[in-house]
């Protein structure tokens, strides 16, 4: 009888194939779907924890720009001026700077650099190099570190010399295996006038927090390169968002009818979409995908294991009348589950490799191949499955045998 019922070309082996073929593709799926969660939320921990060359815990950036309510360049730096000194005793303010340009904003300037004593050849185009002007307190005010020779100072103004602090690649671009510090470039023209680099900043993300190269870029002092739309940034050792109301009393106090362009904290910036937004979606939509995979594959194999222990009650008691014990019919029912689940975990393993190119290029900080999210994605799953067949598994376990014998 029982060599009647397992043979392959009956109609019930047929269906059962079926069935077994189907929980297979489940799981594999399921386990395509779980590693992919794994490695893009590892791959949001690594971006969060990426150093970008500044330090953006506690500080509050405010964009403003005078020259909108008719203040002419004077009374602008005076404005900046005086606001710098009222933050600057705001307590719970530890530091506060003006710049241009903000990592990951909205706003960007470029312009082309002219080295001295090198002119181009003919059809050469200069290059073009994104930079920021800023006051002296930025570099400490941001923690941006200086590597080689100093920073700003106030007598950095409009009649002394013009200076320039350039980052690491910009250096190591313009020139290599060379000090830079004492070099001239212009920004102005081949014939200058041309601005002196003191320091060399540490090389920082300006556009992309991540999947972006190190760039070139310079600071200029806010005294020698003017401009009146200027971000207020603050370092506080409270909250930033608790500083949003009296920094506000605090520009109105000077100018009540200037507008506030934008007020957020350097980590709102960063959660935009020059950010960490895209890693952030990803990690939420492969989690949940993992989730939803995870919970059909589970589903199917418990119906498949469920059903299949049903089909073979009377089989079971015929096992049972001759002397089987309980957990033969355990190991009996949990043997079949755990073939489908090795064959879906292989075939998962099979397919996630196979796209493994594909995944490379939107994962930063881990490999599409990374051992401990296959491992433990794989051992998840596995887990999870088998404790579903367990359930049916330890049910026909507990079978009468006569019961079973009777059972059509």
């Amino acid at each position: 009888m029982l060599r009647e019922s397992g043979r392959s070309d009956s109609p019930g082996a047929s269906r059962h194939r079926l069935r077994s073929g189907l929980v297979v593709a489940q799981l594999a799926g399921s386990l395509v779907l779980l590693i992919s969660a794994g490695l893009f939320a590892r791959s949001l921990w690594r971006v969060q924890q990426m150093y970008l060359g500044f330090d953006p815990d506690g500080v509050l950036n405010v964009t403003l720009d005078p020259h909108g309510i008719g203040y002419d360049e004077p009374r602008t730096r005076s404005f900046y001026r005086e606001l710098e000194a009222r933050v600057r005793a705001l307590p719970g303010v530890k530091s506060a700077a003006l710049a241009f340009y903000i990592p990951m904003g909205n706003f960007q300037d470029q312009r082309t650099v002219y080295l001295e004593g090198r002119p181009l050849a003919k059809g050469q185009l200069p290059p073009m190099m994104m930079l920021s002007r800023v006051d002296p307190p930025y570099f400490e005010t941001m923690r941006v570190p200086l590597r080689r020779g100093r920073g700003f100072a106030e007598t950095d103004n409009a009649t002394a010399p013009k200076v320039a602090i350039v980052n690491e690649k910009m250096a190591k671009q313009l020139w290599p295996n060379q000090d830079p510090l004492g070099k001239r470039f212009s920004i102005f023209g081949p014939s200058g006038p041309f601005t002196q680099v003191v320091g060399v900043a540490q090389d920082g993300k300006y556009n992309l927090a991540a999947f972006e190269e190190p760039v070139p870029f310079f600071y200029l002092p806010y005294a020698q390169d003017y401009s009146s739309m200027m971000t207020l940034q603050i370092r506080s050792a409270v909250p930033p968002e608790s500083l949003i109301a009296t920094v506000r009393q605090a520009i109105h106090g000077l100018a009540p009818d200037l507008p506030i362009y934008d007020v957020r904290t350097m980590e709102q910036s960063l959660a935009g979409m020059n950010g960490f937004f895209v890693f952030r979606m990803g990690a939420v939509l492969a989690d949940a995908m993992g989730l939803i995979g995870l919970t059909l594959a589970v589903v199917g194999v418990y119906g498949v294991a469920s059903f299949s222990a049903e089909q073979r009650t009377h089989e079971m008691g015929i096992r049972m009348a001759p002397g089987a014990e309980r957990s033969d019919i355990l190991r009996l029912v949990l043997r079949q589950g755990a073939v489908l689940i090795a064959a879906g975990v292989l075939c998962g393993l099979a397919a996630f490799w196979a796209l493994t190119r594909a995944t490379a290029g939107l994962l930063v900080g881990v490999s599409a191949t990374d051992p401990l999210t296959f491992s433990g994605a794989t051992v998840l799953l596995a887990a999870i499955a088998l404790w579903a067949c367990y359930v049916p598994a330890r049910r026909a376990m507990r079978l009468d045998p006569m019961a079973a014998l009777r059972y059509e």
